[in-house]
C-alpha cells in the first residue's frame, strides 16, 4: 500500500513533469506543483479539487476517460496516450501516462508530460494550413478581380507575369514569354517615361509603394493591336543586404472601362456645365449651414466673384446682409423641405438694377435636406414690359378718357364693350347704359342730305376685316335728337394669332374738322411769322414752273436772298425788333413781285423769290437793281430806324439746272459767294462760282482730317522794340502743310475752320501748346518770353472760354502775365457787356488783351473805354503804305495818340523795311512786329534766334 500523502508530495515535489493520483471519480489528489501550473484556470481551494477533465480538452475526453477509468478498475495495467489541454491553459498537447498502483484499489498514479514535438509539429501543420488556405483566398481573390499578378528580380533582370496578366492583353498563357524589355515595348511610347521615376521614388522609400496611372494615360498594346488601359501597381517585396531591391512584385488591372466611364463622365460633366452655363439664369448650391458650393458662370458674373472666392463664403456674404434678412425666411423653408419661390428687385455687380424670379429647391435624398438649389432667372425685361403694359394700358385710358374723338370698343359681334366720354357726349348714351347693346342701337347714322339710314362701318369692317371711313357727309343722331356731322375710322382688332378681338369706331363733330384742315393745310405750306409760303409750298410752285418750262419752253428765275447782319439786330435789340424787321422786309417783297411770282420765307432770315415772267438775263439784272434799290430804303420798327443790305444769289432755269434741287441749291451758291464777296451785292450763278464753293468743301474736309490726324504745328514770329532792340514777345501762328509737302496759307484754311466750327478744337489745342512752350522757355531763357495767342469769335463766345484758359494756365504751370490773348473788335460788336465781362474776368487772372488789326472793324472809342485791353496792333493795311501815304501816317499817327492818352501800348504789325521803322518810331510807335525782324519759324528756332540777338 503506498504511504500517506506526504510521503507521495515529497518524492515527487520537484519533478517538473504532472505527478498525482487519481480516484476512481477522476479527481486528483496529492499532486505535485507542475501538474497544478496546467490546472492554474481552475479555482482550487484544496489539494484534492482538481480532476482529469479540467486538464484535458473536452473534445478529446470521451476516450482519454475510458483509458483511465480501464486502469482504475484493473481491466489494464497501464494506459498512455496524447492529448490537448484544457482551452483555459490555451492551445498545448501533453503526453498522459496512467498506472496502476499495487496494493490499492481505484487509485492509480498519472503523469502528465508537455509533448515538444508533437506540439511542434502540429504548429507547422497549422501554419501550413492557413498558408494554404491564404494562398486559395488570394488565388480566388485574383480570380475574382481579373487582375494580373507579376514578379520581377531586378538583379537577375528575370520577371514572372502570371496567365492573368497576359489574359489581360489577349495572350494565351503559354503565348507571350515576357521580359522587361517586352513589357516596355507593349507600353504606349507616351506613357513609357512615367513609370520610371515612379518606381525611383518606392526605391528611394520616398513611398511605401508605387502606383502608375498617369492620370488615367496608362496604355499597353493588346494583342489585337488595340491599346487597352491598365493600373500598374507594385512594391519591393525583397531588399538584398545592400539596400538594393531583390524582389518587386505587384499587379496588374484593366481599367479600360473605368478610363471610359471616367471619360464619358467628364464629357457628361462638361455637357452638364455648359448646359447649366448656357442657362439664362443663376444657378446655386448651398449646404445646410447656407455656405456656397457651386454656382454657374452667370452666377459668378453676376456677383462679380470667382468661384473661387464665392466657395465657402455664407450666403449673407455673398448677397449682403439686406437681401439676407428679407430671404433668409425661405431658405429656412426650403431647408425644411418646401420648395420657395419669390420675385425680387436688387442690383447687380455692375450696378444695375435687375428683377429676379429666385427659386429654392431643396436637395433631398434619403428623405433629408442636405442643403437647397438657388435658381434665380432674370425677368428685368418681362418685368418691364409687364410695367410698360401696365402703364401704356393707364395711357391708354388716360388718352381715350381726354382726347377729343369718340371712341367706342365692341366685341366680333358688334356690341358695345367701351365709350369714352366723348362718345358718351355725341351719343348721348352713358357707358353704362351702352355696354354690351348693339352698336346700331347707339349710334344712329344717316345722310346728311336726305337723312337716309347709313350702315355702321363698325359692322362693315368686321365683317369685311379691313379699316372702314365713314362718307363725309355722315350725321349721327344723338339720344336726344341731337344732329352732328361727323367723320369716322372703324376697323377690326385682331389677337397676335390673327383672330378677331372686336372693333373699333373713332368719330368726331366733322364741322369743327373742316374748318380746322383749311387752317391747318394754310400753315403747312405757309411760315408763320411773314404768313409767306414756306418751303414745301415753294417747290409745289417750282414744280409747276418746271412743268410750265418743259411744255412750253419758258424759262424763270430763282432768287435766294438774305438779310446782311441780321443776328446782330436780334442780339442787340432783340427778337421782336428782329421779327418785325422780317415782316416789314416781307410786305415790301410782296409789294414788288407780281401776282404769278412767289415770295417765300425759307427760316431765319433767309428769303426766296420765284419769278415767271422774267424772260431774260437782262429781265432778271434790271429786277434784282430794283429789289435792292427797294429794300435797301430805311426800315422804321418801333422807335428803331433800321438800315439793312442783303445778298442776293440768282440761279435761272434752264441755265442753271432743270429740277429743284439743283435750282435751290446753286441759287444758294450765288447768294454764299455774295456773302463771301463782302455782302449787300446780287451774284448770279456760274460754273466757276460752283466749282470755288466746292473747293472750299474739299478743303473744309481736309481740314477735318488734318484736325483729326495732328496735322497742324505752330511758328512763332518775335515783337521786337525798335528802339532797344529788345524782344518783348512773340506771337503764336497755326501752320499746316499737306501730306504732299505743300503748305496751305491760314488766309484760306482759317476761315473755313470758322465756317465749319473745327476752328474751337484748333484753337484749344493753339492755346495749349503755346502755353506750354512759353512755360518752357521761362524755365530755361534768361528772361520770361511772353506770347500771344489769336482768338477766333467763335472761340471767344462759348460759355466755358475762360474756364478753358484758367485750365490752360494751370496745367501748363504757365504764369498768367506771360499770356496775351489776341482778339479783333468784330468780337466786341455782338454783345459788348457779356465780352467786356468775359474780359474782366480774364484780366484779373493776369492774362493781358490785345485788340488786333485795330482800324479794320468798328473802331469805336466807346469800347476802348468800355474793355480792359492793354495793348493796340496796328493793321498791316495801314504800316504797308505809311512811308509814302499821308492818309496812313495819319491813321498810324492817331491810333498811337489814342494809345497813349488811354494808356495802352501800341504795336504796328506787318512791318518789312528799314523806311517803315523808321516812320514809325518817330511817330512815337517803338513796338513792331513784321519780316523786316524775323519771319514765323518754329519753337526751336526761335530759342536759337533770341539767344543769337542777345549774344552777337
Amino acid at each position: 500500500m503506498l504511504q500517506p500523502g506526504l510521503t507521495f508530495v515529497s518524492a515527487f515535489a520537484q519533478f517538473s513533469d504532472g505527478v498525482a493520483l487519481i480516484d476512481l471519480d477522476l479527481r486528483f489528489r496529492d499532486a505535485n506543483r507542475a501538474l497544478w501550473r496546467w490546472l492554474s484556470h481552475v479555482s482550487v481551494p484544496e489539494a484534492g479539487a482538481g480532476t482529469l477533465p479540467d486538464l484535458l480538452h473536452p473534445e478529446d475526453l470521451p476516450g482519454q476517460v475510458r483509458a483511465v477509468s480501464d486502469v482504475l478498475g484493473g481491466a489494464r495495467q497501464e494506459a498512455a496516450f496524447v492529448a490537448r489541454l484544457h482551452p483555459g491553459q490555451g492551445s498545448g498537447w501533453v503526453s498522459v501516462t496512467v498506472s496502476a498502483v499495487p496494493g490499492t484499489p481505484g487509485v492509480a498514479l498519472i503523469v502528465v508530460r508537455r509533448d515538444a514535438q508533437r506540439q511542434a509539429l502540429l504548429d507547422v501543420q497549422a501554419e501550413l494550413a492557413a498558408v494554404t488556405a491564404e494562398a486559395e483566398r488570394l488565388r480566388l481573390a485574383l480570380n475574382g478581380s481579373h487582375d494580373g499578378v507579376w514578379d520581377w528580380y531586378p538583379q537577375r533582370e528575370t520577371i514572372y507575369v502570371s496567365p492573368g496578366w497576359k489574359r489581360i492583353l489577349g495572350y494565351h498563357r503559354s503565348a507571350l514569354d515576357v521580359t522587361v524589355d517586352v513589357w516596355l515595348n507593349l507600353i504606349h511610347p507616351d506613357d513609357r517615361p512615367g513609370l520610371m521615376p515612379r518606381y525611383q521614388q518606392h526605391v528611394a522609400l520616398e513611398s511605401a509603394s508605387y502606383e502608375f496611372e498617369h492620370r488615367m494615360r496608362h496604355r499597353m498594346r493588346h494583342r489585337n493591336g488595340q491599346w487597352v488601359w491598365v493600373l500598374l501597381r507594385g512594391q519591393v517585396s525583397v531588399w538584398n543586404a545592400d539596400g538594393t531591391p531583390e524582389r518587386v512584385t505587384g499587379t496588374l488591372r484593366d481599367v479600360t472601362e473605368q478610363v471610359g466611364a471616367r471619360h464619358e463622365l467628364q464629357r457628361t460633366q462638361a455637357h452638364l456645365q455648359a448646359i447649366m452655363n448656357a442657362v439664362p439664369g443663376l444657378i446655386g448650391y448651398k449646404d445646410r449651414e447656407l455656405r456656397h458650393q457651386y454656382g454657374n458662370v452667370a452666377y459668378q458674373e453676376w456677383y462679380g466673384r470667382p468661384h473661387s472666392e464665392l466657395r465657402g463664403l455664407h450666403v449673407r456674404e455673398v448677397i449682403g446682409e439686406e437681401m439676407y434678412r428679407l430671404n433668409e425666411p425661405f431658405m429656412r423653408a426650403a431647408l425644411a423641405g418646401a420648395e420657395q419661390h419669390f420675385e425680387r428687385s436688387l442690383t447687380d455687380a455692375h450696378g444695375q438694377e435687375r428683377h429676379v424670379m429666385v427659386s429654392y429647391v431643396p436637395d433631398l435624398h434619403g428623405g433629408e435636406v442636405h442643403g437647397l438649389f438657388v435658381l434665380a432667372v432674370d425677368i428685368t425685361s418681362r418685368y418691364r414690359a409687364e410695367q410698360a403694359l401696365m402703364e401704356e394700358r393707364e395711357w391708354a385710358r388716360t388718352t381715350l378718357q381726354s382726347i377729343g374723338d369718340g371712341v367706342i370698343t365692341t366685341d366680333p359681334q358688334g356690341c358695345v364693350t367701351f365709350m369714352n366720354p366723348v362718345a358718351e357726349k355725341l351719343t348721348g348714351w352713358s357707358a353704362a347704359e351702352g355696354s354690351g347693346q348693339p352698336i346700331e342701337g347707339i349710334m344712329h347714322l344717316s345722310t346728311e342730305r336726305d337723312e337716309q339710314r347709313v350702315h355702321n362701318p363698325l359692322l362693315v369692317a368686321l365683317q369685311e376685316q379691313r379699316v372702314v371711313g365713314m362718307a363725309f357727309d355722315t350725321t349721327l343722331r344723338s339720344r336726344a335728337g341731337t344732329a352732328r356731322t361727323i367723320a369716322d375710322s372703324a376697323a377690326p382688332i385682331r389677337r397676335p394669332d390673327g383672330t378677331t378681338l372686336g372693333g373699333v369706331i373713332v368719330f368726331h363733330d366733322v364741322s369743327e374738322t373742316r374748318a380746322m384742315a383749311v387752317r391747318m393745310s394754310h400753315l403747312a405750306q405757309h411760315d408763320a411769322l411773314t404768313d409767306l409760303p414756306n418751303r414745301v409750298l415753294l417747290q409745289d410752285r417750282i414744280q409747276q414752273a418746271l412743268a410750265r418750262h418743259r411744255r412750253g419752253g419758258r424759262p424763270f428765275a430763282l432768287v435766294f436772298m438774305d438779310l446782311d447782319h441780321f443776328k446782330y439786330v436780334n442780339d442787340s435789340l432783340g427778337h421782336q425788333v428782329g421779327d418785325e424787321l422780317l415782316r416789314a422786309v416781307s410786305r415790301r417783297l410782296g409789294e414788288l413781285v407780281r401776282e404769278t411770282d412767289t415770295v417765300s420765307r425759307q427760316g431765319g432770315d433767309e428769303f426766296v423769290l420765284l419769278l415767271t415772267e422774267l424772260r431774260t438775263v437782262m429781265d432778271v439784272r434790271a429786277f434784282a437793281d430794283r429789289l435792292e434799290e427797294y429794300l435797301r430804303q430805311p426800315y422804321e420798327v418801333g422807335e428803331h430806324v433800321l438800315n439793312i443790305s442783303f445778298s442776293l444769289g440768282i440761279a435761272l432755269c434752264p441755265t442753271d439746272g432743270e429740277d429743284v434741287g439743283t435750282l435751290l441749291r446753286h441759287a444758294d451758291v450765288a447768294m454764299y459767294q455774295a456773302k463771301a464777296a463782302g455782302r449787300g451785292r446780287t451774284q448770279f450763278f456760274s460754273r466757276d462760282l460752283l466749282a470755288s464753293v466746292e473747293q472750299r468743301h474739299r478743303l473744309i474736309t481736309q481740314l477735318r482730317g488734318a484736325v483729326a490726324g495732328g496735322a497742324f504745328t505752330l511758328h512763332y514770329q518775335p515783337k521786337v522794340n525798335a528802339v532797344t532792340g529788345a524782344v518783348t514777345g512773340v506771337e503764336a501762328l497755326l501752320r499746316w502743310t499737306l501730306p504732299d509737302g505743300m503748305p496751305v496759307s491760314p488766309a484760306d484754311f482759317i476761315p473755313a475752320a470758322e465756317e465749319s466750327g473745327l476752328i474751337l478744337p484748333l484753337g484749344r489745342w493753339v492755346l495749349e501748346q503755346a502755353c506750354a512752350q512759353a512755360c518752357q522757355w521761362e524755365r530755361t531763357l534768361p528772361e520770361p518770353l511772353p506770347v500771344a495767342v489769336n482768338i477766333s469769335a467763335l472761340q471767344f463766345s462759348q460759355p466755358d472760354f475762360v474756364e478753358q484758359v484758367r485750365g490752360t494756365l494751370h496745367a501748363s504751370g504757365l504764369t498768367p502775365g506771360l499770356l496775351e490773348l489776341e482778339i479783333t473788335e468784330s468780337l466786341l460788336a455782338p454783345d459788348p457787356e457779356e465780352a467786356r465781362e468775359r474780359l474782366v474776368v480774364l484780366r484779373d487772372l493776369g492774362v493781358r488783351l490785345s485788340i488786333d488789326d485795330f482800324g479794320t472793324g468798328f473802331s469805336s472809342l466807346s469800347y476802348l473805354k468800355l474793355f480792359p485791353v492793354h495793348t493796340l496792333k496796328i493793321d498791316r493795311a495801314f504800316v504797308r503804305d505809311v512811308a509814302t501815304d499821308r492818309n496812313d501816317v495819319a491813321i498810324v499817327e492817331a491810333v498811337i495818340g489814342i494809345g497813349q492818352a488811354m494808356n495802352l501800348d501800341v504795336l504796328a504789325e506787318g512791318v518789312e523795311t528799314p523806311r517803315q521803322v523808321e516812320v514809325l518810331a518817330r511817330l512815337g510807335c517803338a513796338a513792331m512786329q513784321g519780316y523786316h525782324f524775323a519771319r514765323p519759324m518754329p519753337a526751336a528756332e526761335m530759342t536759337a534766334w533770341i539767344g543769337a540777338r542777345r549774344n552777337p
